[in-house]
């Protein structure tokens, strides 16, 4: 069952990923703060999730204002992250995107002319790029996503969070916006081709403000953003 369940979710994956970026290159090329923009995007992630066996769960909308921008911060378990966070935000969101990503053919083309902003880790001046993309995306009225582990956890604990994320909302002004997965690596573990299913929650915390800070409190921000999504991962494993 949960291989044909695994076939079929590529299959579908691969399907609605092409007729998404056929449908979002010339929406976001004429306007990339447009709704429909967001509202592909959300369809995409619903139509990629249909086969996969996930049931997402979301608490704590109501700490979000959807017409404010921030620079959401969430722990990272899977590639249905990704997907469950546009389904779950009532904000509009974009991603940090590794550049090879904006190579693949007509998927590298959709999240460009969305928005998505690369990150060249082998440049010198990435963290400068990733500031003026986060600018230009918040002067849109739109939101960014970080997964600041830098990788998927393998162990469903977090992982250290790099400070960069932090640094780029004290720079900006925009709060942060907590947020924590859980169950997703439990729907597709990792180094298993084997897609599982099951529940995933998504928990969002209120904002915390970042207005005012400058770089020396960028170490107590990533602490205290750490805290608040370990102590929510924690809950929601009953740990």
């Amino acid at each position: 069952m949960r291989v044909v369940r695994t076939v079929v979710s590529v299959i579908n994956g691969v399907l609605a990923t092409g007729l998404f970026a056929a449908m979002v290159i010339p929406v976001a090329l004429l306007r990339p703060e447009s709704i429909w923009v967001d509202r592909i995007a959300r369809t995409w992630a619903r139509a990629v999730l249909w086969p996969t066996g996930v049931k997402l769960t979301v608490t704590g909308r109501e700490h979000v204002d959807p017409d404010q921008p921030y620079i959401i911060v969430s722990n990272h378990q899977s590639t249905f992250d990704i997907m469950a966070h546009f389904i779950a935000l009532p904000c509009r969101i974009r991603f940090l995107a590794k550049v090879e990503l904006f190579r693949v053919p007509l998927f590298g083309h959709a999240i460009r002319a969305m928005g998505m902003v690369p990150v060249d880790r082998s440049s010198h001046h990435t963290f400068r790029s990733i500031e003026e993309g986060a600018r230009r995306v918040a002067s849109l009225g739109l939101s960014i996503i970080v997964y600041p582990e830098g990788t998927r956890t393998r162990t469903g604990d977090l992982l250290p969070f790099r400070k960069g994320a932090f640094a780029l909302a004290v720079h900006t002004g925009l709060p942060i916006l907590p947020t924590t997965i859980s169950g997703g690596l439990e729907a597709w573990p990792p180094k298993t081709r084997i897609i599982r299913g099951g529940p995933i929650t998504v928990a969002i915390d209120p904002p915390i403000p970042t207005e005012g800070l400058t770089d020396d409190d960028v170490e107590d921000l990533r602490e205290r953003t750490f805290t608040t999504i370990d102590a929510r991962l924690r809950s929601l494993q009953n740990r």
